[in-house]
């Protein structure tokens, strides 16, 4: 009787064992791995828009090198000196007085003298061109005119000079030294209606820098 007891005792001990086992094996398990989704994502990464692309690289087309002044006949050097000394000429430049390697020569016809124009106009059928400055046509004369008897006979007949122009080149300066350089096209339409307001210079032309220019070399 005492063998049985006892054996209950094992399978009841046996038995115990095995519940709390179970009940451990039995837990559940968190197979749920929690992310943080509290921590936003920035996909707002910003993107520099701001830089400009520079497209602001001079066009030699714009950038004028040196200017050929057309000065009235008998202009001295220091006379064209003085003049565009009253001028704001943006950067220093280098004068070549007397240069003649344009249009020489020109008349200047009163306009109450228009038989005298309309008269030289017809005979000048070269496509000389006119200029007026205040009361007068300056009419430009082609060198090959000059050799014509009948055109200077008409300029004796209505007592009219045939006169030369000065003609002057600026080159523009880099810095203080010898190295030429240039000037904006804008900065070189404002010398020029500055200039052409003088009564000593008839035209301003350009002179353009192709290709553009590079001051260190």
């Amino acid at each position: 009787m005492s063998n049985i007891k006892k054996e209950i005792t094992v399978v009841i001990v046996l038995l115990s064992f095995l519940i709390l086992w179970v009940l451990f094996t039995q837990a559940p398990i968190n197979t749920f791995t929690p992310v943080n989704t509290s921590t936003p994502v920035n996909t707002s990464t910003p993107v520099n828009t701001s830089t400009i692309a520079n497209t602001s690289t001079p066009d030699p087309e714009s950038q004028v090198a040196g200017m050929a002044i057309q000065f009235k006949n008998g202009t001295s050097e220091s006379e064209v000196k003085a003049i565009l000394q009253n001028y704001n000429m943006t950067r220093n430049y280098r004068i070549t007085y007397d240069t003649n390697s344009m249009d020489k020569y020109y008349i200047m016809v009163d306009k109450d003298k228009i038989t005298a124009v309309k008269e030289i106009e017809n005979m000048v059928t070269w496509n000389a061109s006119t200029i007026i400055r205040g009361n007068y046509y300056i009419i430009k004369v082609p060198e090959k005119a000059i050799y014509y008897k009948s055109f200077l006979e008409t300029l004796d007949k209505h007592d009219i000079q045939l006169k030369k122009f000065v003609w002057c080149d600026i080159r523009f300066l880099y810095s203080d030294g010898p190295l030429t350089y240039w000037i904006p096209k804008e900065e070189a339409i404002r010398i020029k209606s500055e200039l052409e307001q003088n009564e000593n210079i008839f035209t301003v032309q350009f002179y353009y820098l192709y290709p553009p220019c590079n001051p260190t070399t």
